[in-house]
Order: structure tokens, then C-alpha cells, then sequence
């Protein structure tokens, strides 16, 4: 089977976690995403968006994957500073965490409590995929992940 970006929005879009009395999405959709509010978004944070998380936001829009990584409008900010600089944030954690894109697209965790940041992903698409296998366990995933200094 194919994976794409498409794909990947249903499995999340049609996922569901079950509790002891409940049962819950995994993903919480929050605000629809138009096509000029990304042109938008372009402008504000300088560069373009990369062409997976653009689709990603047009098929589920704004919202939160599993109570833990939260996609919104406010998120997205130029990165001005460091190894990323000309990148972009376009996603939080529970933590306060910040994932950005570079300039190539590829997808990196940047820690809010400590100088830090780690390589996630080559693109978006890959991590949407990498999330989805890891049974949407962000924190448990970054846990994993192998942090280096950051330089603001």
C-alpha cells in the first residue's frame, strides 16, 4: 500500500484511543485550514511551508494529535537564530516543545526547557508516518531521539 499524506490523514483522522469509561479521537480538530491562510503563513514566517505539511493542514486543519502535539496558525514563527535559522516552527507539544522545518524540509524537535534540538525526520510526510507507527507516543519518541547543542 502506498503511503501518502492522504493516507496517513485518514488513519489519524479515524483513530481512536479507548479508555476504561471512554472512548476519544486521537485527533482534535481545532480550526479548518484554507489555502490562502498558508500563503499567508508564508509570508509571515518568510519561507515557503513544505509541500506535505500544506497538504497535511488542508486535509485535517488546525487541531491536536492525541492531547500531545498541537498544530495551529499561532505556532508558525520564523526560526531567526542558530542552526535552523531560515526555518520555521509549525507545531507544540504538551511540553512546550517546539517542532520546526528547515529549509529543506526535513523536521526537528527544538527543546523549550534546555539549548537543545534533535533531527527527527527528512520530511513531513515521513514524520506524520513515524508518529502513526509509534502509536502517536510523541514523548516517547523524542525520549529516543539523539539531542545536540543549540546555538541562539
Amino acid at each position: 500500500m502506498s503511503m501518502d499524506i492522504d493516507t496517513f490523514a485518514k488513519t489519524v483522522l479515524s483513530a481512536i484511543r479507548t479508555g476504561l469509561f471512554r472512548r476519544r479521537s486521537v485527533f482534535k480538530a481545532y480550526a479548518r485550514v484554507l489555502p490562502d491562510e498558508l500563503r499567508s503563513l508564508e509570508r509571515k514566517i518568510g519561507s515557503p511551508v513544505p509541500a506535505y505539511l500544506c497538504d497535511w493542514l488542508l486535509a485535517v486543519g488546525y487541531g491536536d494529535i492525541d492531547e500531545e502535539l498541537s498544530f495551529r496558525k499561532e505556532w508558525f514563527a520564523p526560526i531567526e537564530n542558530g542552526q535552523l535559522k531560515g526555518g520555521a516552527r509549525f507545531a507544540q507539544d504538551i511540553l512546550g516543545n517546539f517542532y520546526v522545518f528547515d529549509s529543506s524540509g526535513r523536521i526537528y524537535f527544538l527543546s523549550r526547557s534546555e539549548p537543545v534540538f534533535a533531527a527527527m525526520s527528512k520530511d513531513f510526510l515521513e514524520f506524520v508516518g513515524e508518529l502513526i507507527r509509534r502509536d502517536y507516543k510523541l514523548g516517547e519518541w523524542v525520549d529516543t531521539l539523539e539531542t545536540q547543542g543549540y546555538e541562539w
